[in-house]
Formats: C-alpha cells, structure tokens, sequence
C-alpha cells in the first residue's frame, strides 16, 4: 500500500518491479485522495484479501489500521521515513530511520528509500541475484520529488541515478529521455518537468495513472502513461491559475 505523491508512486513501482523479477504475486495498491484519503486505512484494507501487508511512504502513524490488520491476522510491515509520535502502531515490523531506536546514520531519506533498503535485505536473504542499482532511476525522481537535502547518501544517490536513468531500458527511463531529449539531465529537468507530471495523477484523478507509467513493460503503453500525465498536469495548471486568481 503506498501513497499518491512521487514518492509514494515511486515506492510502490519498485517494490512492483522487484516482486515482478523474483516472480512472487504481489497487489499494489495506492488509495485514491478522494475516496479513500490517505494511506493504509481501515477503508483501503477492505479490499484486501491477503495475509501480508506492506506500507511504503504511509503507515508510522495508521493506529486504525494495524488494529483491523491485527483483528484479521494480517502481518503488517510499516516503511515510511515520517517522524513517529510517541505510540507507535501495533506491527510486525517498523521500518523508519527516524524511529529512536534506528541506527541508519541518515535520516532525512524519503519513502522509496526505506523501500529499497528493506528490498536490498530481502534479496540478501533470499540470495537473489538482483541487480538493485537498476532502480536508481526511479529512486532519483523521488528523492528530488519529495525535497530531501541533496546532501551525504541522497547526492550520490541522485548522481547516479541521474546516470542509470540516462541508460536505463526502463521503459518509462526512455519516455522521459526522449521527452527531455537532453544529452545530460539535472535534478532541475526532473523536479520542474517530470515529478509535477507524477503528481498530477494522484492531484486530480488517481495515482495508479503515475504507477502504470513507472511500472509499464513497453514504450508504447508507457508513452500512453505519459501523455495521459501531462494532459493531467495541464489541467493541474489551470485549475492553479483559477484559484489563485480567484483569491
């Protein structure tokens, strides 16, 4: 269950792509904003059937939830990189660098972060032989999407992101390449044309738009993704050019 930022977008579309090459089965959901509000929610988790539940980007404060998922036997594994209030939800795992007790040396790292470190374990453990810098990609957009400090693990992270997606045959890495049509593309070209086109899905209609983008298997439909994106962000605008001359 992610969330219908960047971030959140991001987040989800790699842990997709990383359960799709294993191959394990795993449903992606992302709530819609205005049916379900946000995040991991009682609402969202009557629609799902399963005895795991991953959140990434959302979860560090959803009480309500973990109560149903408890009640239900799900297990519930939390990753967000939110700050934590004092009473923490009841959980098979808490994945936060801002938790007390996390000993990760950054903290300001963003929700698609915390996702690909937890995967990193996971293919650790599973012995995978899973290439995890081919999601730097998608994990530049939303460290520069979600406004982290370009500083100690996310500078490095965003350069060579930046680089990966230059040469990613990611289908949505070539949409972006061909529409920036730049011989170098800065964090500048993906925060002002690539992360408000992803935010408008979730902004004005439903955020599984971004997803099908990030995680489409060939150019043709993720050119469609993308095209659909920008009609959104075009709409974005107006209704932002409305509003603010209205007040």
């Amino acid at each position: 269950v992610g969330d219908y930022d960047v971030d959140g977008v991001s987040s989800t579309a790699i842990m997709v792509d990383f359960f799709r090459q294993i191959p394990y089965p795993l449903d992606a959901i992302i709530p819609n904003r205005f049916n379900d509000g946000y995040g991991v929610s009682p609402n969202v988790l009557q629609r799902i059937d399963a005895d795991l539940v991953i959140t990434v980007d959302n979860g560090i404060s959803a009480h309500a939830a973990a109560q149903v998922c408890k009640e239900r036997g799900i297990e519930l594994i939390i990753t967000d990189h939110h700050t934590p209030s004092e009473i923490l939800p009841e959980a098979f795992a808490i994945v936060d660098p801002k938790l007390d007790s996390c000993e990760y040396p950054f903290k300001e790292i963003c929700g698609a972060q915390v996702a690909w470190l937890l995967l990193a374990l996971v293919k650790k453990e599973l012995k995978l032989s899973i290439d995890m810098k081919q999601f730097l990609d998608i994990l530049a957009i939303a460290i520069i999407a979600d406004i982290m400090p370009l500083i100690d693990i996310n500078r490095t992270l965003v350069k060579e992101g930046l680089k990966v997606l230059m040469n990613s045959n990611r289908p949505a890495s070539i949409i972006i390449r061909d529409f920036l049509n730049k011989s170098i593309i800065t964090s500048e070209d993906i925060a002002f044309q690539i992360a408000p086109r992803i935010n408008s899905a979730g902004r004005l209609e439903d955020a599984h738009i971004a997803l099908e983008f990030f995680t489409a298997t060939d150019t043709n439909k993720a050119y469609k993704q993308f095209e659909l994106l920008g009609k959104l962000n075009d709409l974005r605008k107006e209704t932002e050019a409305e509003a603010t001359k209205e007040a």
